[in-house]
């Protein structure tokens, strides 16, 4: 149902003349299948005739296999050359090399129909190359897509809006600023007046109403909430060949955010950086600690992940931490590139996480649970997959390594298909977005990030419907 009032509101800002307008539905309920159905009906009613889809590159095939899937009838093309009839898809790096071609025809110009954007939240900056290269194609109507409209502030918002509805609704960045973004942002902070906070509601307030006829955003509680009560629909007997493809439905999903000790190693080490005295001098200041947080995050991670820089700080280049068995495999704590001379008990003794990870994977794999975990490091997983292939884990792996698409697919399609593999890594900046892996049931992020949306994207690999 959802999906439907999803397909007609994309119908309603083409009817009633609007611009454009943004899709936000949360990760996972289906944008790609609702822009299908919107465009093989505006297709069909011959409405539309050019329309220029744009996305990463990793996106890419799984938009045509989509297609293929739901509206095989459709005209569907990646961009190589100057035919723009039907829907042409391109990647943000294809359309930053191939702009101008893409707004000209003939050495003309030429007006798409429409231009939608997945992952909108690309051209969130409004200064960066991305951007530009987007505002220089023509379009009668713009359609973004986007999971998280706004990751860090209101400004962002203002650049998907000025995109979508062609600066006709939120005035100028400066003006935005000024009007909306600053009353905000104030009635929030600590010491804000009670009349600075009632002025940014009513601010707030008129800006949702300002923007409610261009925006729809459903999250996947409200979805559940709405059909809690709603019967399935009956499944035909003996469905025809010619039948649509199910549509899966929600479960519930359930967080836990697990609080785990450092091991002694770690703690030892953690409070002899928090002595250094440029670490101390820093706390007294109002310099960014962003670089010591970040140490202390990796240190919290696994102590190997430390690099030779803190190793020579903290004066651990000869310091040795004995295996648990009394072999000779200690290790100089200087990083990942020493874990072929150490034991997995090293490994796993030396980080409090590791620990309860490797506990939590063995549980889930003897109830029959598939697992997907994620970490920002690729070290880290290496550590994760060194240890878990000698426990007969079979495991599948995508990280920054993994350049193919092709490749990429593959591994994928092994995942989704084969139920031995019990666990899938990967980088949370790779593999958090544009990837279904629903044979998942659990999600495991090892190191959250600093931005909580990236760390949403990556359990919605699992967590979806569409």
């Amino acid at each position: 149902q959802h999906q439907r009032e999803g397909v007609a509101f994309l119908y309603r800002l083409y009817r009633e003349g609007r611009p454009g307008g943004i899709l936000a539905d949360d990760m996972g309920l289906g944008k790609t299948v609702q822009v299908i159905a919107f465009l093989s009906g505006m297709f069909d009613a011959e409405l539309i005739r050019h329309v220029l889809l744009i996305m990463p590159t990793t996106l890419v095939s799984s938009w045509l296999a989509e297609f293929g899937r739901w509206a095989p009838g459709l005209r569907i093309k990646e961009f190589h050359g100057t035919n723009k009839t039907g829907i042409v898809i391109t990647s943000y790096q294809m359309l930053i090399k191939n702009w101008k071609q893409l707004a000209s025809s003939n050495e003309q110009e030429f007006l798409w129909d429409y231009i939608i954007l997945d992952e909108a939240h690309k051209i969130k900056c409004h200064s960066n190359k991305t951007t530009k290269c987007v505002y220089a194609i023509p379009a009668k109507h713009r359609l973004l897509l986007t999971g998280t409209p706004v990751q860090n502030n209101l400004q962002e918002m203002w650049s998907l809006f000025d995109f979508a509805c062609q600066g006709s609704l939120l005035g100028t960045a400066k003006t935005f600023k000024m009007e909306y973004e600053n009353p905000i942002t104030r009635a929030r902070e600590k010491d804000a007046t009670l009349g600075e906070r009632a002025l940014g509601l009513k601010i707030s307030e008129n800006l949702m109403t300002i923007i409610k006829p261009y925006f729809l955003r459903r999250t996947k509680e409200d979805i559940k909430n709405n059909h809690t009560d709603t019967p399935d629909a009956p499944v035909p007997e003996d469905p025809s060949e010619n039948s649509a493809p199910l549509m899966p439905s929600l479960t519930r999903k359930n967080d836990f955010v697990v609080w785990v000790y450092l091991a002694p190693v770690q703690e030892e080490i953690y409070r002899n950086f928090l002595s250094l005295d440029h670490v101390k001098e820093l706390l007294l200041t109002t310099r960014s600690p962003l670089a010591e947080l970040t140490v202390l995050k990796n240190l919290c991670d696994h102590p190997r992940l430390l690099s030779a820089r803190v190793c020579t700080q903290l004066d651990l280049g000869e310091r040795e931490y004995p295996a648990q068995d009394g072999g000779s495999d200690a290790g100089v704590l200087s990083g990942a590139d020493e874990l072929d001379r150490l034991s997995d008990e090293t490994l796993i003794r030396e980080s409090g996480k590791m620990l309860f990870l490797v506990g939590l994977l063995e549980r889930l794999r003897e109830e029959g649970h598939r697992t997907l975990v994620f970490s920002r490091s690729r070290k880290m997983l290496d550590i994760i997959e060194r240890v878990l292939s000698r426990r007969r884990f079979k495991i599948m792996r995508i990280d920054g390594r993994v350049t193919h698409l092709a490749d990429r697919e593959k591994r994928i399609s092994a995942f989704q298909s084969n139920e031995a593999y019990s666990v899938f890594l990967l980088t949370t900046q790779v593999g958090g977005v544009g990837i279904t892996l629903t044979a998942a049931s659990r999600v495991v992020i090892f190191d959250p990030s600093w931005n909580p949306a990236t760390d949403a994207q990556a359990v919605d690999r699992a967590y979806r419907i569409g």
